[in-house]
């Protein structure tokens, strides 16, 4: 592997000819298969697949964003892989024009949502791309692009923020709540394929508590995956983040806490193992083993993952099961939340279920029987629930020791055997209105989903334990 190579397109490859990416199983979700090819997607999409996405699949997206009409009237454009890209790219462009339109009769809140649309449909539309790395690239710059103007639209504001790692530039968006500071902050990196302007949502919940948040595109992600390849031990990654930190006076850096989904939560639980700086750490959707895409998951994620890595797939197939959270669980000191799926196509459930029983640290677990990768249908029950549980360790961090103390010993310390915080009583029984975002609501659903067929009650396992020996 060769840090920092251009992942180039192999010759001969017509530009458009997608292999990989995540349309595997975000369009066709009634084809779903653990030997999905990309051949038979596209056979599925030109028979209309797309349009009879079932409703719990349309969550990915209404919650990043995209309106329902929206969202409707795209699918029943899309026809083959190469209408995805084309549709996706054609709606950032509308909500980017209606956004400039907004702006110019000082509309700032619509235009913020208009932009904020444009940065999600510029982000789905490269989801599919990989081998035709210049065009990926163009629409991951547009999303920035789209996000950018939205930024200082957006009440708290987002700034840039960047760090310098292997003499490149991560880039990261900071956002601090209005208030007397240093903020407590949380630092959220996103998975394989991802960027981080799709975070937006995760923001906007933790600011709701109090906190400043800070997402970032890790080396080989978002902005940087033409230029850095992924890292297999990410500390360096942190310490120049944490560094970054220390050296901003709005954030505080004696409460900072790590959030990641999927590959972005195995690299932050790998980061707070080796740091007892960090509060707390939560991740969605983890991989315990980097091998479960090689093992159990769709094809598309081997070539995805071995690129990111900058590596044949032979290479990482060879170095895929030395990539695992085993070696560093059981050093983690650090209160640890983690939440998976039992219909997550990519991580399974188990795997988030061996990332809670292997560690040793004050841990809870919220698993959802009916959750999908990352958790994206289960959103507005599990967002309030993660920010609160961050909120309750951070914010008071003056009263507490370190983060390598013994458990038990904080002032004022909950029981750890309580499954669910009070602030979230209410909300499990769909007693409280969701907040709105910078315009943008919530959307207003309980612990309530519809699956294939009508319309069940979907149970929420929720677990805790105390740190081993306290």
């Amino acid at each position: 592997m060769v840090p920092g190579r251009a992942r180039e397109q192999p010759p001969g490859v017509d530009p458009m000819s997608i292999k990989g990416g995540r349309l595997e199983f975000l369009a066709p979700h009634l084809l779903r298969s653990q030997i999905l090819r990309p051949e038979f997607v596209r056979l599925s999409l030109r028979l209309g697949a797309a349009r009879h996405m079932p409703a719990w699949a349309r969550l990915q997206f209404v919650n990043a964003g995209v309106s329902a009409p929206d969202l409707d009237l795209l699918l029943r454009r899309v026809t083959s892989l190469e209408s995805w890209v084309r549709e996706w790219e054609r709606l950032g462009r509308l909500h980017e024009a209606g956004g400039h339109g907004d702006l110019a009769m000082g509309e700032r809140a619509g235009a913020a949502a208009h932009f904020l649309t444009a940065a999600a449909a510029f982000n789905f539309a490269q989801y599919v791309l990989f081998l035709d790395v210049t065009r990926k690239r163009g629409l991951h710059d547009a999303g920035t692009r789209a996000y950018g103007l939205a930024a200082p639209l957006l009440d708290p504001p987002a700034r840039p923020f960047e760090v310098v790692y292997r003499r490149r530039v991560m880039k990261g968006w900071l956002r601090v709540p209005r208030g007397a500071g240093p903020a407590p902050v949380v630092v959220l990196f996103h998975g394989t394929n991802g960027v981080k302007e799709e975070l937006h949502g995760w923001s906007e919940a933790l600011l709701e508590r109090g906190l400043a948040t800070l997402t970032f595109d890790g080396p080989g992600l978002g902005q940087t995956f033409h230029r850095l390849s992924m890292v297999a031990e990410p500390r360096p990654v942190w310490d120049a983040i944490y560094r970054a930190i220390e050296a901003e006076p709005a954030l505080d850096p004696e409460a900072v806490a790590l959030f990641g989904t999927s590959l972005g939560g195995f690299l932050a639980i790998r980061m707070a193992a080796h740091d007892p700086r960090v509060r707390a750490v939560a991740a969605v959707s983890p991989p315990y083993s980097v091998a479960v895409y090689w093992n159990l998951t769709l094809a598309g994620m081997r070539r995805e993952l071995a690129a990111l890595y900058d590596a044949s797939e032979d290479e990482m197939a060879r170095v895929a099961e030395r990539m695992t959270l085993g070696d560093v669980l059981p050093a983690l000191c650090t209160p640890l939340f983690v939440a998976g799926g039992g219909h997550d196509l990519i991580t399974p459930g188990e795997e988030t279920r061996r990332v809670f029983d292997e560690a040793r640290c004050e841990r809870q677990l919220v698993y959802y029987p009916r959750g999908a990768h990352d958790c994206f249908n289960m959103l507005a029950d599990l967002r309030p629930r993660v920010a609160g549980w961050f909120a309750d360790r951070l914010v008071p961090h003056q009263a507490r020791p370190p983060a390598h103390a013994p458990a038990g010993t904080e002032p004022g310390a909950r029981d750890p055997a309580e499954a669910v915080d009070d602030d979230f009583a209410a909300e499990l029984c769909g007693e409280t209105t969701h907040p709105v975002w910078n315009g943008v609501p919530a959307p207003p659903q309980p612990a309530r989903r519809a699956w294939w067929r009508g319309a069940s009650h979907e149970r929420v396992e929720v677990e805790s334990r105390a740190a081993a020996g306290s």
